[in-house]
């Protein structure tokens, strides 16, 4: 059975459909595309000023701030959207005002030590210290605000690391490599940075992130920490090590920068994917969820299965709702849901259209739903729109979160129906 919306079965075009600009604006602005190209749409025009004013130096600082802000963005994608980007970037810039007033001592210690290990061994330690303010500030924030803002797990440190690194990217290519090489290099040194200064800031972000997670053994979190800072310090040697080559061996520098490019986005990347793996949140990361992840319900280890008799449950508002083929759920069910209906009515049991041994809830709220799947798939049940009822699935409505449970024999075998470690 297919749902028909109203419009097709008369043959008329509505308002939504005529001018849907004028009414998804509220949906458009939580895509990751709409603010975007707002911004690259100002920063263009400003570049075109500059470009038409002849100004060489208005250009290029725009051009290197629309750099870091598209790099910034990456990894704010890469990762699955789980921290707001207006507080990246306001660790990025926190980041580069630090890094200013430390550039003294950044400057000193690097002539103290090896100039082989020297600017790995100080610069990944500065990059490093904002994404440890977090951390030790996380302490003092309540559980909410520490999945919006703190460092909980590898995820968040590669985030807050990668704001953190393109700070200190701009600063020491505008302040430093743009007065003693000209504004040409700002460019191509900014754009490079997703494979230098933010892959090596990113994995030792991410071995922090680990020790967050892992935090009840101190000796692995003490080996893992060490890990990264080990990792970082040979990603950003092994880059500068190009400085060394000279005479006839200068032609294989480029070389040189290409492999270890490779190498280091390899690095970034395989982290950022097991971050995400291993992330408390990894149902909602964009794109697969449609709810940022530190506003979505958390996953809670699944509960015993009722004792009462029945097949299928939904365990809501600490309410177990038996459900069978043709029930009706109503507002006092699930209170979260507005209903269209003068009855009430926000969702209804019914059969598979193509598989009558199994059923489904039918959305007949005014609101799309979120369901979480068995193999932690993210689906969005739109008005009208159904969700199988298996074993394990969890279902978003609205503020409020449901979970299915199935105790019929066939379904207990399942192993997706039984309390698991992998659901916490």
């Amino acid at each position: 059975m297919t749902f028909q919306p109203e419009n097709a079965k008369d043959g008329e075009i509505s308002r939504a459909e005529l001018l849907p600009f004028l009414t998804s604006f509220r949906e458009l602005r939580h895509r990751p595309f709409l603010w975007p190209g707002t911004v690259l749409a100002v920063f263009t025009t400003a570049l075109l000023l500059f470009a038409a004013m002849n100004n060489e130096t208005g250009f290029f600082w725009c051009l290197a701030g629309l750099i870091s802000l598209g790099n910034l963005f990456l990894i704010y994608l890469w990762c699955g959207k789980k921290m707001p980007f207006p507080y990246m970037l306001a660790i990025a810039v926190g980041a580069l005002f630090l890094d200013a007033a430390l550039t003294p001592l950044i400057i000193s210690a690097e002539g103290v030590l090896p100039s082989l290990i020297a600017p790995g061994i100080v610069e990944e330690a500065v990059k490093i210290l904002p994404v440890v303010f977090v951390l030790a500030a996380g302490l003092l924030l309540s559980h909410r605000l520490q999945r919006e803002y703190g460092l909980r797990e590898p995820l968040d440190g590669i985030i807050l690391a990668a704001a953190s690194a393109t700070g200190f990217a701009f600063l020491e290519t505008m302040f430093v490599y743009v007065p003693k090489y000209g504004a040409l290099i700002s460019a191509p040194r900014l754009l490079v940075n997703v494979f230098s200064h933010i892959a090596y800031a990113g994995a030792f972000g991410y071995f922090i992130g680990l020790a967050a997670l892992r935090h009840r053994r101190a000796i692995p979190a003490v080996i893992a920490v060490a890990i990264g800072f080990l990792l970082a310090n040979v990603l950003h040697d092994l880059w500068d090590a190009m400085r060394f080559y000279g005479g006839g061996l200068a032609i294989i520098s480029p070389i040189h920068e290409v492999v270890t490019a490779i190498i280091c986005f390899i690095v970034l990347g395989s982290l950022i994917m097991k971050a995400r793996e291993m992330s408390p949140e990894r149902e909602f990361l964009w794109p697969f969820g449609e709810m940022m992840p530190y506003r979505a319900p958390e996953v809670a280890p699944l509960p015993p299965m009722p004792v009462l008799a029945g097949d299928i449950w939904l365990v809501i508002a600490g309410r177990q709702l038996s459900l069978t083929e043709g029930l009706h759920l109503t507002v006092r069910d699930i209170p979260s849901l507005p209903s269209t209906a003068a009855d009430g009515i926000v969702a209804e049991v019914r059969e598979h259209p193509d598989d009558p041994s199994l059923l489904v809830l039918r959305n007949l709220s005014a609101v799309v739903w979120e369901a979480v799947l068995p193999d932690h798939g993210v689906r969005r049940i739109e008005p009208a729109g159904t969700v199988r009822l298996l074993a394990g699935t969890r279902i978003v409505f609205g503020t409020q979160t449901g979970l299915v449970l199935v105790t019929s024999t066939e379904m207990d075998a399942d192993p997706r129906s039984q309390p698991e470690e992998e659901w916490c």
